[in-house]
């Protein structure tokens, strides 16, 4: 995540949290104080991003936060904007932390791929690229192995492991002709 994705959330949550208690306090005017500025520096940081957003010519939500912001602070309504500047802030952070864990569930499934695969060519067994694999191709797939393209049982039957690709945590049987797809794992 983003230290400034975090500071931002950070300012939002104790500019509220601390309007609150000096609201709680009796200060109502140091409450008002406390809100509008938390909102300041959040909206200051939202139309920092969405002038680069303009920029690469993307339009996004981030206009109504803004919009919805500058309004609140206009009207006085100090407590309203801090809670827009808390909401678009913790999105924010919330956007980055998703973005950040599909990034690593595409990197972990993308590495676990094989890059060779064990093909049969005039009865013996070659080991060849991923890339050189041909349809029609006969392939060994050994216990333990990741099944390098999609293909065919042709003898025997297969146990494989598909939670990588479908989240099933239960192994399925694979008899003779059935279908095998690439990256499951040979039980």
């Amino acid at each position: 995540m983003k230290p400034g994705k975090i500071l931002l959330s950070l300012v939002s949550a104790s500019g509220l949290a601390l309007g609150f208690a000096a609201g709680w306090a009796g200060r109502s005017g140091w409450a008002e104080a406390i809100w509008g500025g938390a909102a300041v520096i959040a909206l200051a940081a939202l139309l920092i991003q969405i002038l680069k957003s303009l920029g690469r010519g993307e339009f996004g939500l981030d206009i109504v936060a803004a919009l919805s912001m500058s309004a609140a602070i206009a009207f006085g309504e100090n407590l309203a904007a801090a809670v827009v500047a808390l909401m678009y802030a913790g999105g924010q952070l919330l956007e980055d932390y998703a973005s950040s864990r599909a990034t690593a569930e595409m990197k972990a499934l993308l590495d676990r791929a094989p890059k060779t695969a064990l093909r049969y060519r005039d009865g013996e067994l070659e080991s060849c690229g991923i890339d050189d694999l041909r349809p029609g191709d006969r392939i060994l797939v050994r216990q333990g192995d990741i099944v390098p393209a999609d293909g065919r049982v042709q003898a025997g039957g297969a146990l494989l492991d598909l939670s990588a690709l479908t989240g099933e945590s239960v192994p399925v049987k694979a008899a003779a002709d059935h279908d095998v797809p690439s990256g499951a794992l040979s039980l």
